[in-house]
């Protein structure tokens, strides 16, 4: 029988891994889209990649908010079971 602190830890981790996933991927898509658009301009796409990389890091793990939320939640999952449940 599985317990259900596990099996929501569990659920949570594959929802969050799905959810990174398929928004990564759409970034992808969007930066994809909007390069060649713009190909015209003349930018490298290393130029490119740095600037989807800023984006993505300032929306995700360097927003405040979310980083908060990120070490609470890892401070969290890092207790062991047995101090969380009754």
């Amino acid at each position: 029988m599985i317990e259900p602190y596990v099996y929501v830890r569990g659920v949570t981790m594959v929802l969050g891994a799905w959810w990174t996933v398929t928004g990564l991927r759409r970034t992808l898509q969007v930066a994809r889209a909007w390069r060649d658009r713009l190909r015209f301009l003349g930018f490298e796409d290393r130029w490119w990649l740095h600037q989807v990389t800023r984006v993505v890091l300032r929306a995700t793990v360097l927003d405040p908010l979310n980083l908060a939320l990120l070490c609470l939640l890892l401070a969290l999952w890092s207790l062991p079971l047995d101090a969380v449940a009754p």
